[in-house]
């Protein structure tokens, strides 16, 4: 594997690599996901009535789950402090 290739996430949490200092891609990035998972949430809650249970169930989990590793890295970026 080249340097440049990704490894899997894992390898990040099991040995508690976090990025301290964004990269500018990083922000721009984080900026497109966090705006996008707050109207991917607003979809969800205007068609929830309409949805499969399972299916809400599924993509709501997904986007709390990415919404809270967002938050981690916005609080630890904007606090200037390494994430443990």
């Amino acid at each position: 594997m080249n340097e440049k290739d990704p490894v899997p996430p894992i390898y990040y949490d099991a040995h508690d690599i976090w990025t301290n200092e964004p990269t500018a891609a990083d922000k721009h990035v984080y900026e497109a996901f966090a705006s996008s998972v707050v109207n991917l949430v607003q979809v969800l809650d205007d068609y929830k009535t309409m949805m499969s249970p399972d299916v809400y169930a599924r993509l709501f989990s997904s986007l709390l789950a990415l919404s809270r590793l967002l938050g981690e890295y916005e609080d630890s970026w904007s606090q200037g402090k390494p994430m443990s």
